[in-house]
């Protein structure tokens, strides 16, 4: 391959290129490439070749500098990194309401030490994936702080074993990490998700397939392949394969990791072949030029994007097409005037560790402080008209699980079957069960209401994202989440004796758009119900609102130019259809009835607002407060649908 200076290879920097695009698609829209965050598996397999490349070379040359290695890395890393991590502090303290500004800073001082995987995995409150993540500005700093932790005891590593070990053994242990790291992965990631997703052992195997590259061309057991054409096509269809096929809701990482990181290992090992890369596409300039600038690119991206839709929300397309400009334009000014500046200097030990670690700690500290011990207000601590607009428009509202007598869990166990809280309405005894997922529970303050006022009670228990199906679950929820919504289902299932009424509800929308099948299996299910003898009452879906923010008002006086009532409702014609083909199923039975309360939500119209107030928690789901005022509504709007509730509870035959 060609060389044009140093160790530098064209087709690397096509292969960060590709990595890079693919990762920014993805964060920008998961629907334009689902697989698309493998992006940082290829950005493993390149870092872990590289440096092991050059360990392995100057190791065995007897010129390695463990002190020269680690300012290359400071000097390559660190100036870029900091310059983010800064901006999107100060940029927060402005922008951000109080508390998120605080767990921004609380983020940044972590990246800032290396430790930003370690702060997501302890204190990130949803998963990577969770929509509620795509506001957090700092988040992709994990995979930062996975390689800096791993550049930390890699050589160290490399020092102690390559002159004790031959060349075979090198390679077998290479292989067996990758395989146990793979491994262990898979199998702990239901229920260590987080550390499994974020922790350098998990990810290790990724940049430990770069370094099985180098040491097998090290150590001549492969020279530049036979066929380069074929490996270099089998490498772009292996990685294109995987930013369409692989889907969020796989096990990843796992064994599904070795997928596309070998296609990036087998595109390196084609690109030493000068005639093919220069044939390619991928030889453009504006490849290249990408590839130049990814680093910069990889970091800019993600706070660019989280910062409008803090604000904002989602765009359209051709939004996007604007943001992806943007953020290229932003990758280029970081690299031009902070990467490559910085990169080139030349300074003693001394002079490297005062102003690329001490200045930049100091003033991210020094920053950081001010904003916790102002409570995350910043600069914004004396200005009035912001305190009283904050005042003025502040949601404190809290997901349903903080309520005590709300019983969602992540995984339903027989003890919260028996748990006295679970009960809502006018007595502690009951033999209706209200039961589904976060759907399902965020109807209990309006069927409390009625419970309370018409004198019955019922028992609440939810698994959110799990469907309230007996037959074909894998196909409704992710591998993730499958064995304990399994094992929730059978729970409840075992325990449905008690109880002669089952209220259901579900976010029918959404498993019907995963498979279409859902309605079908959801109607078995609430067939067997009935030929058990049970009452089963459906309450219909709840309007969705895609583009609702229940903090907007808050946010609008640093977001202008956003009118926060004006939602649109996401799937209607889905629901409205679904709803529909449910009642006329629960006319099929005699013992099943069907229910909705959207006419709460749309009687001006449909809208998350209901007297200038928010009365959804999320875009999906009512607040509970709000759950409970809607169904004190129901009973003086709607006194015969009341009582026609009330008859299906009361009647037990």
């Amino acid at each position: 391959m060609t060389k044009p200076k140093g160790n530098y290879y064209q087709h690397i920097d096509a292969l960060r290129a590709i990595a890079v695009l693919v990762v920014i698609i993805f964060h920008i829209d998961h629907d334009y490439l689902p697989g698309g965050f493998v992006g940082v598996d290829i950005f493993f397999v390149i870092s872990g070749y590289l440096i092991s490349k050059q360990l392995f070379e100057s190791i065995e040359r007897q010129t390695f500098s463990l002190r020269e290695f680690y300012v290359r890395r400071i000097k390559r890393i660190l100036p870029a990194a900091f310059s983010v991590i800064l901006i999107t502090i100060l940029l927060a303290q402005i922008l951000f309401l109080p508390e998120d500004a605080v767990k921004t800073a609380q983020s940044g001082v972590w990246s800032a030490f290396s430790m930003s995987n370690f702060y997501f995995w302890k204190f990130l409150d949803t998963g990577y994936f969770a929509s509620a993540s795509y506001t957090t500005p700092l988040l992709h700093y994990w995979s930062l702080s996975v390689e800096e932790q791993f550049y930390l005891f890699f050589p160290l590593a490399c020092l102690l074993l390559l002159p004790k070990l031959n060349r075979y053994s090198i390679v077998l242990i290479l292989v067996l990490l990758i395989l146990g790291s793979a491994t262990a992965s898979q199998l702990l990631l239901l229920e260590h998700h987080s550390f499994i997703y974020y922790m350098l052992p998990s990810r290790a195997g990724e940049l430990l397939v770069g370094v099985l590259l180098a040491a097998l061309l090290h150590f001549e057991f492969i020279q530049k392949p036979k066929n380069s054409y074929f490996v270099f096509v089998l490498s772009i269809v292996v990685i294109l394969g995987s930013c369409i096929f692989i889907k969020p809701s796989d096990i990843f990482p796992g064994w599904l990791y070795l997928v596309p990181t070998i296609g990036a290992a087998l595109f390196i090992w084609s690109g030493f072949d000068n005639s093919l890369f220069n044939r390619s596409l991928l030889n453009s300039k504006v490849v290249l030029w990408l590839g130049k600038i990814s680093y910069s690119a990889y970091l800019v991206h993600w706070p660019i994007l989280a910062f409008l839709r803090y604000g904002y929300g989602d765009f359209n397309e051709l939004e996007n097409i604007v943001i992806l400009l943007v953020i290229l334009l932003t990758a280029y000014l970081n690299w031009r005037f902070v990467e490559e500046k910085f990169r080139h200097q030349k300074l003693n030990l001394g002079q490297l560790l005062f102003k690329y670690l001490a200045v930049p700690f100091a003033v991210i500290g020094v920053i950081s402080y001010f904003i916790f011990s102002t409570n995350g207000y910043g600069v914004r601590i004396n200005n009035d008209s912001y305190l009283t607009h904050l005042k003025n428009s502040q949601n404190k509202a809290v997901t349903t699980n903080k309520y005590e007598y709300i019983c969602q869990f992540w995984l339903v166990e027989e003890k919260h079957l028996a748990k006295p809280e679970c009960v809502v309405g006018s007595s502690k005894e009951t033999s209706t069960l209200l039961w589904g997922d976060s759907n399902a529970a965020h109807f209990v303050g309006i069927l409390g209401s009625l419970a309370k006022k018409q004198h019955w009670s019922f028992r609440n228990i939810s698994h959110a994202s799990c469907p309230p199906v007996f037959f074909n679950l894998r196909r409704y929820i992710g591998q993730n989440g499958y064995q304990n919504c399994y094992n929730s289902i059978q729970t409840v299932k075992s325990s449905l004796g008690h109880y002669s009424t089952i209220i259901v509800s579900a976010a029918f929308n959404t498993y019907t758009a995963r498979d279409n099948s859902f309605l079908s299996s959801f109607k078995t299910t609430i067939s067997e119900l009935d030929s058990e003898g049970k009452k089963v009452i459906i309450i219909g879906k709840a309007p969705v609102f895609g583009s609702f923010d229940r903090h907007c008002q808050a946010k609008s006086y640093y977001f202008p130019f956003r009118n926060c009532k004006s939602v649109s409702e996401h799937d209607k014609n889905l629901i409205a259809n679904i709803n529909k083909e449910l009642s006329k199923f629960a006319d099929t039975l005699k013992r099943v009835h069907y229910i909705e309360f959207t006419q709460l939500i749309c009687e001006n119209g449909c809208s998350p607002y209901k007297d200038n107030q928010p009365i959804y928690y999320d875009q999906s789901h009512i607040e509970i407060m709000s759950s409970w005022a809607l169904g004190t509504t129901y009973l003086k709007s709607y006194p015969a649908q009341a009582v026609i509730l009330e008859e299906l509870i009361n009647d037990q035959k």
